[in-house]
């Protein structure tokens, strides 16, 4: 009777703790993260994508690491889904767009490159999903492919990614941890989601910062100003040295549009012969997998995807060229500024103990204004460049349909 009794105290633990593990997965049977975590995933075909995903295995950023992967992404409502199935949409997006090949000799450069951070036993489990999920999408889609784990970001690369996507300085984020860092990154993605390329995130960080900036010192001018009498020669001095510092902003966001942004601009004329010649890369490569599945002598249409290949880098090269020298042209600029914010600092640094001590006093009133310039300024960025915004996503789709049309002509 006792042996018994134990046996089924036995079944009953057991059935608790399997009730408890269940409670513990989430949806797809995955470990649940500690609270508040973000994940980083990136899956890598070129193109590149970075999913940013919750504490609930759910995908709450998607982003473009490349152009190539711009014009996958285009038009794809991938938010809330787990990123095993965004993963498996991407696969079979870059099927249909040529990015994967078939044929039994395309293992290589079929080959999926995935990173997920964190040493945590639900990073090891997605993992894990990941490349399972990668492996039957590539058989389902009859892709001769492989997958390939590599490292996360860790350090001062981590470290550098962080503060690209945000407003943090060096300083505090060497403080932080890495789950705050990838915290930083998150929130970054999800505010920059509807700006679609490298080069509109990077504007739009840079004048958000210099707006910020100059918020907080407009703000410390109205204090000096309101003191009058003796201060309004302190007020003067820093003002005109404020006004240079606008300028100066107003300079470099002009050129960095004209340069980098504008659809008129030589840079994204240069992109849009680079997509161009992508294409062409694309629909001869299937044209070529198409004459090798049936069994055709393939030898010219071999020669004419190596024309067209040695064509594409030589786009990539000159697409390259024009950022550099867009890049050196803005440094100028940037030292200039960097020269108004040193004269700017000083002039504050001089300040006498009154000015200073008043500034203190009303140091919550300017932390408000500034704080409210940060919340109004993608609404505003937005509003700014809005035609622009709408031109690059009509720019991707229809890159994106033209190699729908062309690889699904090449079956």
């Amino acid at each position: 009777m006792k042996k018994r009794i134990f046996s089924l105290l036995m079944i009953a633990v057991l059935l608790l703790g399997s009730l408890s593990m269940s409670a513990c997965q989430s949806g797809n049977s995955l470990p649940v993260p500690p609270e508040g975590t973000m994940t980083r995933v990136t899956v890598d075909i070129n193109p590149g994508i970075e999913l940013m995903v919750d504490d609930e295995n759910k995908v709450i950023s998607v982003t473009a690491l490349n152009d190539d992967a711009g014009v996958l992404l285009a038009g794809e409502e991938l938010l809330g889904k787990t990123p095993e199935e965004v993963t498996e949409r991407i696969l079979s997006l870059a099927t249909d767009l040529g990015y994967l090949s078939k044929g039994e000799d395309a293992t290589e450069e079929n080959t999926v490159q995935i990173s997920v951070s964190g040493d945590s036993k639900y990073a090891e489990a997605l993992t894990d999903a990941l490349e399972e999920r990668i492996t039957a999408s590539l058989e389902t889609l009859d892709i001769a492919g492989a997958v390939r784990r590599v490292e996360a970001l860790e350090g001062e690369a981590l470290r550098a990614l962080a503060q690209s996507t945000s407003l943090y300085t060096e300083e505090e984020l060497a403080a932080m941890s890495r789950e705050d860092l990838y915290r930083v990154i998150a929130a970054g993605r999800i505010e920059t989601a509807q700006l679609l390329t490298q080069e509109m995130r990077e504007a739009y960080y840079a004048a958000k910062e210099y707006k910020i900036s100059f918020a907080q010192r407009e703000e410390t001018a109205k204090v000096i100003e309101a003191m009058g009498g003796i201060y309004t020669l302190v007020h003067a001095g820093y003002k005109t040295a404020l006004d240079l510092y606008s300028q100066s902003i107003t300079a470099l966001d002009s050129l960095r549009y004209e340069m980098l942004i504008s659809p008129e601009s030589e840079y994204q004329k240069s992109l849009a012969a680079l997509r161009e010649a992508k294409a062409e890369v694309l629909e001869q490569r299937a044209y070529v997998v198409s004459l090798q599945v049936n069994g055709e002598d393939c030898g010219t249409a071999e020669a004419t995807l190596q024309l067209r290949e040695e064509q594409y880098e030589a786009a990539l090269a000159a697409y390259e060229q024009m950022g550099t020298a867009a890049n050196a042209a803005l440094e100028n600029l940037i030292q200039t500024l960097r020269s108004c914010e040193t004269k700017l600092i000083e002039l504050e640094e001089s300040f006498s103990d009154d000015i200073k001590a008043e500034l203190t006093a009303k140091a919550g009133e300017i932390e408000a204004s500034v704080n409210a310039t940060k919340d109004a300024f993608f609404a505003a960025f937005e509003a700014e460049h809005k035609e622009d915004i709408q031109a690059m996503e009509a720019a991707l789709l229809q890159q994106k349909q033209a190699l729908l049309a062309s690889v699904d002509a090449e079956k």
